[in-house]
Formats: C-alpha cells, structure tokens, sequence
C-alpha cells in the first residue's frame, strides 16, 4: 500500500513577492528618485553626499532585496539599474549633474542592501531552525 502524499504546499521558489515589501520597495524608490531629481536646495542635507548616496540605496537594496525574495539577483540587477538610470536622468534636472562616482557608490549600496535582505533569509531561516530543535528536545525532556 502507498503512503498518502504529503500536502500540496506551494513551491517555495515560485512564491509571489509581498504585497507590503514591494509597497515599500515602491516608497522607497519614490522618495529616492525625488530627492535625486528635486532641485539641489529642496533636498534634505543629512550627512556628506556619498554617505547619503550609499545609505538610501542600502535601504532600497534591502527593501528589494525582502520583496524579491529568493530572487536576489534580479533585485541586485534591478537595483544596480535604477542606480546608473536615476544618476543619468540628473542631466536631464534643471541644476543638477551626473556623475559616474555617485552611480558607482549607489550602486555599491544597493548591493550591500540585497545581500543583507539575502543573508538574513538564511539567518531567520537558521534561528527557526534552532527555536524549533530547541522546543523538540525541551519535549522530550519533559515526557
């Protein structure tokens, strides 16, 4: 006789994105591709330009990064993408210039951020792991 089959449960690599983490990959991007384009006195001054550059794209990264799920690689690309279109869309910005300097240190930053939205998959993924061994031996200590 057969067993019956485990229950169908979706293929984790086909898996849809977040609604909520790809609304908030789309803010971020907004608030990103304003402040790049906006003229230079209406953006917000919060610390030296490459850090400001390198942060919000780590921020972004991270954010594609979690939306994209197990597709860190498209996210990478897409991020790397957004970095060298955004930079290049400032010479079409009253006031505003290029530079290849500022894609590379966005870019550099969107990188971080999907890698660290990838490792922290594997991280969560190793503490449940953990949390759940921990419960089991817990159990059978008690019986």
């Amino acid at each position: 006789m057969s067993a019956d089959p485990a229950p169908a449960r979706p293929e984790r690599r086909l898996a849809r994105p977040s609604p909520r983490w790809m609304g908030l990959t789309a803010f971020g991007l907004l608030a990103i591709a304003f402040v790049t384009l906006c003229p230079i006195w209406m953006r917000p001054h919060l610390a030296g330009g490459d850090e400001e550059r390198f942060a919000a794209f780590l921020a972004l990264g991270f954010l594609a990064g979690r939306a994209a799920g197990r597709r860190g690689l498209a996210a990478t690309a897409a991020v790397v993408l957004l970095a060298f279109g955004l930079e290049y869309a400032q010479e079409l910005a009253p006031g505003r210039h290029a530079a290849l300097s500022d894609a590379v240190v966005k870019a550099l930053g969107g990188v971080v951020g999907v890698a660290a939205a990838q490792i922290s998959f594997a991280l969560w993924r190793g503490l449940r792991r953990a949390a759940r061994r921990l419960a089991a031996s817990r159990a059978l200590a008690v019986d």
